[in-house]
């Protein structure tokens, strides 16, 4: 198989690949431990590096699917949603409604029908919505990654047979380090879901004026 000839999309690398690489290291070390993580990792062949990429391109996906299950559970079904909620809640949903009734000939009363179909017409007009979600999931995979993390962690601190110093410290650093990662990854999935969410109807808003201000549209 010419694996040249695969076209890996952005969601594919950041939000599925690097997850899967990053849990698979976490169970690299938690079975076998910090130095023969570090060992096997120098003298892995492309080969072997290849086929550790693959897997964890499916490895991925079951981050993905726990991280997305975990959040759903802790902070409710819609809490990946809450910025279109809060926008078809707001003063400029007005515009938008009357916007999509003039285009549509009919008004849509639910926001995810209003999202579906606003996402449909801007087209390729934000591209940039991709990496949004593909960074906002990534950071979804770093929150449960790093709370993960904890069980290598533990484990490098007082089960590794080279051992550390001084295991209680190295616990607790690990820990401290950990925690402010998933505080800062949690921050960052909100704030690039949102981006990813609200921007759809905001340049849904501009494509419309544009419509309404054409020559073509007015003479049609």
């Amino acid at each position: 198989m010419d694996f040249s000839k695969l076209k890996l999309e952005v969601y594919d690398l950041l939000g599925l690949t690097l997850p899967g690489f990053l849990a698979l290291c976490e169970g690299w070390i938690f079975f076998r431990g910090w130095h023969a993580f570090l060992l096997g990792i120098g003298q892995m062949t492309g080969t072997g590096f290849t086929l550790l990429l693959l897997v964890s391109f499916g490895a991925g996906n079951a981050v993905q699917e726990l991280g997305d299950l975990t959040i759903k559970r802790i902070k409710g079904e819609r809490y990946l949603r809450s910025a279109r909620d809060r926008f078809w809640a707001s003063a400029d949903a007005d515009l938008l409604k009357n916007a999509i009734k003039a285009d549509l000939g009919h008004p849509i009363t639910s926001v995810d029908t209003a999202f579906d179909y606003c996402l449909t017409k801007i087209k390729d007009r934000f591209a940039k919505r991709d990496i949004f979600v593909a960074t906002s999931d990534l950071c979804r995979s770093f929150v449960v990654l790093s709370v993960l993390a904890l069980i290598p962690a533990f484990r490098i601190a007082f089960y590794d047979p080279h051992g550390l110093p001084h295991p209680r410290v190295a616990a607790a650093a690990f820990v401290a380090v950990l925690l402010g990662i998933f505080l800062l990854m949690w921050r960052r999935m909100v704030r690039f879901r949102d981006l990813s969410e609200t921007t759809v109807f905001r340049v849904y808003l501009a494509t419309a004026r544009e419509s309404q201000n054409s020559p073509v549209e007015r003479h049609s």
